[in-house]
């Protein structure tokens, strides 16, 4: 620092301030006005003033799924990968087996290892197991998921992300439905467990019933850059484009939960597990056990 120093008091140090004026390299939700998110969170909440908590509420948000979902997940997958090498069976290392042996182990062994079923609803998103495994373990580092990139992943191998592999927004996304279909009970018409997803979550090219006032879904209308957009009472709730989108409309959907469905769905099926979340007082624990 010696040799710095005389030039170092050359400069005044000042608090950075948010800029108000569009860069160049700025994403699409940096570009898009403030005025758009507020017009869309006024026709759910009289309190324009809502906005305000939006920074905080997403880095909350964020760091929540890191502590809840991700760094949990991550470390009951090493343990049940090192209790698969003990069993002698080294060719279902998670990471590297497919997705459908490791389905077929978890039918086999589930007396033996019982938590690799619910791991395998976690990795049940792509088949390139060796990058959701690494990009997940990469994502749970850091605190607040440092290493997210909205519309595109990490580089895997040597090469580039290109869109053979599913982006960040997708695999936190399917992380946190698969949490959400852990947290609600089983239910008769949905024998694969995925109850918050198979009524909450619904991707292109399907579409949901905006006619049917009892539909409340989370849409993703576009796949790559990914887009989310929310369906309520027959409404579209379609939030800014950009590195913020899904989060955004996550908590929106959470917030409609907790202020207008009294922090239940359905018939109230779950309602403990939302409740926590709607909150925003993240304190729940993903649990294997």
């Amino acid at each position: 620092m010696g040799d710095y120093a005389q030039t170092l008091k050359k400069f005044q140090y000042q608090l950075a301030c948010r800029s108000q004026a569009p860069c160049a390299n700025k994403d699409e939700a940096d570009l898009s006005s403030k005025q758009a998110a507020e017009e869309v969170w006024a026709r759910v909440a009289m309190n324009r003033q809502l906005l305000d908590h939006m920074d905080s509420w997403t880095a909350k948000f964020r760091n929540w799924i890191n502590e809840t979902i991700l760094v949990p997940l991550v470390q009951e997958i090493e343990s049940v990968s090192t209790q698969m090498r003990r069993m002698g069976c080294p060719e279902l290392q998670i990471g590297e087996a497919s997705i459908t042996s490791l389905k077929q182990a978890a039918l086999v062994k589930a007396p033996l290892i019982p938590t690799l079923n619910t791991i395998v609803q976690y990795l049940d998103l792509t088949p390139n197991q060796e990058y959701l495994f690494e990009r997940i373990k990469e994502l749970s580092q850091g605190g607040c998921m440092s290493s997210f990139r909205w519309n595109r992943g990490g580089d895997f191998k040597g090469r580039k992300w290109d869109t053979d592999l599913p982006t960040d927004s997708a695999i936190i996304m399917h992380v946190f439905c698969t949490y959400l279909d852990s947290r609600l009970p089983p239910h008769p018409k949905y024998p694969d467990g995925k109850t918050f997803t198979s009524q909450h979550f619904v991707q292109t090219p399907n579409k949901p019933d905006v006619t049917n006032e009892n539909v409340f879904c989370i849409y993703q209308s576009a796949i790559n850059p990914p887009h989310y957009e929310l369906i309520y009472q027959r409404h579209v709730y379609n939030l800014p484009k950009g590195r913020n989108n899904m989060f955004h409309t996550l908590l929106m959907f959470l917030y409609i939960i907790k202020t207008k469905e009294s922090g239940m769905l359905g018939d109230g099926l779950g309602a403990e597990g939302i409740v926590v979340i709607s909150t925003l007082d993240m304190h729940a624990p993903l649990s294997f056990r």
